[in-house]
């Protein structure tokens, strides 16, 4: 028990210091604040604010491991329900849960990367690594080569059904994201059999 606190007491902290830099890059801009500020802002040493990231983009950006090792590992032995999209369903939604994002807070990025514009490269390329990591992930489940169609095609599914349960979620602040996008991923199996 004492873990799991010490453990969501570092994601509090870790949450706390990201949105702190994301609201000094809306304010300022992505160059116009200092570590010391963002340390000042969130309530953290500057030495503290290290221990929980590299550096401005880090914190500004966050999700450093936003796939749980012990999510990918059940997914991969072929779980939780033994169907690939509704597997990679489940993955996203545990994805996204981790952090329990709020319409605020999808707000608040959408509002940085209209302030930051080059920041949304450095996202697409993280968002772009974790793509890679769940097709290999596929790969492996599935046995095959690296590469391979089923892997890619199951991925851009996902992505696509992603973005559209987004797009609910964001203009309806009574839309439940993980209901919304389940629900499409339902719908594209029943449309797919």
């Amino acid at each position: 028990m004492a873990t799991q606190s010490a453990t969501s007491r570092r994601e509090q902290t870790a949450r706390r210091i990201s949105r702190c830099a994301q609201e000094l890059a809306i304010e300022h801009g992505f160059d116009g604040f200092t570590l010391e500020e963002l340390a000042d802002r969130a309530g953290v040493s500057r030495r503290t604010l290290f221990n929980y990231f590299p550096g401005k983009e880090a914190a500004v950006l966050d999700s450093p491991d936003c796939i749980g090792q012990d999510d990918l590992a059940v997914f991969v032995a072929g779980g939780p329900d033994g169907h690939l999209l509704r597997d990679l369903g489940h993955l996203v939604v545990r994805i996204h849960t981790r952090e329990e994002p709020t319409h605020e807070d999808w707000h608040r990025i959408h509002a940085l990367f209209e302030r930051n514009p080059r920041l949304i490269t450095v996202a697409k390329e993280r968002f772009e690594g974790m793509v890679a990591q769940v097709r290999e992930a596929i790969e492996e489940r599935e046995d095959l080569p690296p590469g391979h169609d089923r892997a890619r095609v199951a991925v851009a599914l996902i992505v696509g059904l992603f973005h559209n349960a987004m797009s609910t979620f964001l203009l309806d602040e009574d839309r439940d994201f993980p209901t919304d996008f389940m629900a499409g991923v339902d719908e594209a199996i029943r449309l797919l059999a």
